[in-house]
């Protein structure tokens, strides 16, 4: 099954869901783009649940990709191969996307992009899957997000507690987009 979510930036709600499916199924994959996830805020809402920050580390495995070169196969193939050889019931994928972003022949990284998501669900259909778009509104990332959409079997919207109205209902996105979400 793959979920696509989409979080706001600055939020701690990926973590904390991070940490509840620890908590809840035991061991974590996680596939990320350079910066994207935070192990300090883990560790500090693991630790504020009372729960020992260490032994929450100690299952979640961490793959980082610099590349796009490196996430198509994380996505692909690594990401779902090792989920499942460490006996991790979920595999997350966040902010992954960021990396297929640069304008150079846009057209030919979205195709790759939207391959990848579909790979990683194909040889993840024994895993909860998630795809993470932390920056939805960055140049480009709306047609990604729209792919992996396609793609997904769920979507979901996590929106900041302050927030009213969301980055998704924004005039940006395109009457196409909108329709796969609904």
């Amino acid at each position: 099954m793959l979920r696509v979510i989409v979080a706001p930036p600055d939020s701690k709600q990926v973590e904390e869901r991070i940490i509840d499916y620890r908590e809840k199924m035991g061991k974590v994959m996680i596939i990320s783009s350079e910066h994207s996830l935070d192990v300090v805020a883990l560790s500090l809402i693991a630790a504020s649940r009372g729960m020992n920050p260490q032994d929450v580390l100690r299952g979640i495995y961490l793959s980082r990709a610099f590349n796009m070169f490196q996430a198509e196969n994380l996505m692909s193939e690594m990401g779902p191969r090792a989920a499942l050889e460490s006996k991790a019931s979920v595999l997350l994928a966040v902010d992954i996307h960021e990396l297929f972003l640069d304008e150079t022949n846009f057209a030919d990284r979205a195709r790759r992009f939207t391959q990848s998501v579909w790979q990683m669900k194909n040889n993840s259909r024994d895993l909860t899957c998630e795809m993470i778009f932390r920056s939805a509104d960055d140049k480009g990332s709306s047609g990604l997000l729209g792919s992996a959409i396609s793609a997904a079997d769920e979507f979901e919207e996590l929106r900041a507690p302050e927030a009213m109205s969301s980055a998704l209902s924004s005039a940006r996105l395109s009457p196409s987009l909108r329709a796969l979400m609904q």
